[in-house]
């Protein structure tokens, strides 16, 4: 705790809120009377402000026998208690000899307004603190996105749970039913709420964590950016509880009070071991924070992904997944745990149908049907027909789910019957602002993710830049750092611009290259194309190729090519032991539209993995319209 102190003073009470009523007015705080136990209470600093001229202070100023008791009051936590006893400590140095000051006849005009307003400075001055202070800034994001990711994680466990038996049970009505379920029952048992949310918290995480993070970094900027962990926490706040709310009304009140605490609290974990520093100097110059706001913006820019269709999107996510995660083991279990979790993480942002195809939908919807006409058009839909609950829709005079429900005319066509289950299934769906956030969240991976990379990496190097400066002369300090942001910035950029390494013409010679990347690269490119009917010959080479990568594209766009040998090739990539091309195979076999895969692809959904399965069940689908 900080030391109370015992100020001699001999004026008058008048006297004595006078100068305390200056000196709050020149330190940004508040002088109130304290009617309860007497003396007075000077409170400064914002709610939740990690900037050490604005954390939350409470003065207590009280006459004794000796003069005046000076002390601090405050809750804190273990581990931010000695950082707050060296503010307090501070402050309370500042009153005295304020008091001290005044009593002797100084005017108020002594006392430089900064100084007193704003003794310290968040970033320093110079290159070198301004560095340091930088590796502390990514420091504390780091551990605002740790902190956020863990509390998620504990908050996703009964969403997922839930999630966990609607699909089990839509897969028990399913087998009732006579169709295949993905996943099977016994595949939905084997798992537990904890892998998939993970998989849910993450995109969510950092969101949310991102945002209180860069409000934290503002809110060193001054007193008049000293509320913005207040607005994040807010916003973060209504958020989770208004995204959570249809699933657990109680709960989700509870969440958003907890996520926001807990992210917090994650950061002062280092905030607490970060040294504040006491301001030699005014503020930086605007004209210096403008620049180094442009360099950050150009730098960001430069990593920043530019923006693409989600099919796109896709495309680059896969790409990046074949780049750095599978060719090593603990990449390959990371992919592998993403697959196995993703349908259940998905689940609770499905609706059971949609004819608008951004908005995720049920792969295999149950629909109890009352009028036996309108059977083939609901098969034609892709819907399984029951004869008892639960089902997703009962259908008949009127198209009903939950409370929800639409009439329909006598003997409706195909359209009609869309639109009216397209309208009930938005009405019934109550996961609308869950995937709201979920969207967030993946957007910030993707959009934020790289910046926030290089955020890392130039977090790192700055203490060394910090270094440099202590030892090296000025200019050569600064012509090192400019040299390396210049590198930086034009490594960035053309790599954003990378030209492919061959033409399309080349695509052939290309997939039988002696270096993998460029075969991935021409598989790949492959797998885009329309028709790949020219490139069979090298196509079945590549399709049988060492790296996992080569083939799992490769299988993709032999399906394509037409080719009577791309059959068996594709039902024996079926059987790969990598997952990755077991379902590309299964694709290549639907664009293929070979009756005879008909069994295979049937037995693969009864024995693989739901994921797998999916897209059996959609090659089927292109091979037998109608029919699964």
């Amino acid at each position: 705790m900080t030391p109370d102190r015992t100020l001699p003073f001999a004026g008058t009470d008048e006297e004595l809120e006078q100068y305390l009523q200056e000196f709050a007015g020149r330190s940004g705080a508040w002088a109130l009377k304290d009617p309860r136990r007497g003396g007075w209470q000077l409170l400064s600093g914002a709610f939740l402000s990690f900037n050490p001229n604005t954390v939350p202070l409470k003065l207590r100023i009280s006459r004794s026998s000796s003069g005046l008791l000076l002390k601090s009051q405050r809750r804190t936590l273990p581990w931010t208690r000695a950082k707050l006893d060296r503010i307090a400590g501070h402050r309370l140095g500042q009153l005295a000899d304020y008091l001290t000051a005044r009593v002797r006849g100084s005017g108020p005009e002594k006392f430089n307004g900064l100084p007193l307003r704003e003794p310290y400075a968040p970033f320093g001055s110079g290159v070198a603190a301004l560095t340091s202070s930088f590796t502390w800034t990514v420091l504390t994001t780091l551990a605002a996105l740790a902190a956020a990711f863990g509390i998620m994680t504990v908050v996703s466990i009964p969403l997922m749970s839930l999630s966990i038996g609607n699909i089990l049970e839509h897969s028990t009505a399913l087998l009732k039913a006579g169709a295949i379920p993905l996943p099977n029952p016994d595949e939905v048992k084997s798992m537990g709420p904890v892998g998939p949310a993970l998989v849910f918290a993450f995109p969510i995480a950092f969101f949310v964590g991102l945002v209180h993070s860069a409000a934290l970094a503002f809110g060193d900027l001054g007193p008049r950016a000293a509320r913005l962990p207040q607005a994040s926490g807010l916003f973060i706040a209504i958020l989770v509880t208004v995204a959570f709310f249809p699933y657990f009304w109680f709960r989700a009140l509870l969440f958003g009070l907890v996520v926001p605490a807990g992210i917090h609290l994650g950061s002062t974990l280092i905030w607490a071991r970060r040294r504040e520093r006491l301001r030699e100097g005014p503020r930086p110059a605007k004209a210096l924070v403008i620049i180094a706001v442009a360099l950050a913006a150009s730098l960001g820019g430069a990593a920043m992904p530019r923006p693409a269709e989600w099919k796109e999107s896709l495309l680059r996510i896969a790409l990046f997944r074949d780049a750095f995660l599978l060719g090593n083991s603990p990449g390959k279990a990371v992919a592998n745990a993403y697959y196995r979790n993703t349908l259940y993480t998905a689940e609770p942002l499905k609706e059971f149908y949609s004819t608008d195809p951004a908005r995720a939908r049920k792969a295999q919807p149950i629909a109890l049907v009352t009028d036996r006409t309108l059977e083939p058009l609901l098969r034609a839909l892709h819907f399984t027909l029951a004869t008892e609950p639960p089902v997703d829709v009962a259908v008949g005079g009127r198209v009903s789910a939950g409370i929800a429900s639409r009439d329909l005319p006598a003997h409706p066509d195909l359209g009609t019957l869309k639109t009216a289950l397209d309208e009930v299934s938005r009405s019934s769906f109550r996961g609308e602002r869950l995937r709201e956030l979920c969207a967030l969240g993946w957007h910030a991976v993707y959009y934020a993710g790289p910046v926030a990379m290089l955020l890392l990496a130039m977090g790192a190097l700055s203490p060394l830049v910090s270094i440099a400066f202590r030892k090296l002369k000025p200019q050569m300090a600064v012509f090192a750092l400019s040299a390396c942001a210049i590198v930086t910035s034009l490594s960035l950029v053309l790599l954003a611009e990378r030209k492919p390494a061959f033409e399309d013409a080349d695509l052939a010679a290309a997939l039988v290259d002696p270096s993998a990347g460029i075969r991935h690269e021409a598989a790949w490119r492959a797998a885009q194309l329309e028709s790949t009917a020219p490139l069979a010959d090298a196509l079945l080479k590549a399709s049988d190729d060492a790296d996992v990568c080569v083939r799992l594209w490769a299988v993709a766009a032999l399906g394509r090519s037409g080719d009577p040998r791309s059959f068996h090739r594709l039902a024996k990539a079926l059987e790969d032991p990598e997952l990755y091309v077991r379902y590309r195979a299964a694709e290549g076999l639907g664009s293929f539209k070979d009756p005879r895969a008909v069994p295979l692809l049937v037995g693969m959904m009864r024995r693989r993995t739901w994921y797998e399965g999916a897209y059996a069940l959609d090659a089927l689908r292109r091979i037998q319209p109608g029919v699964h």
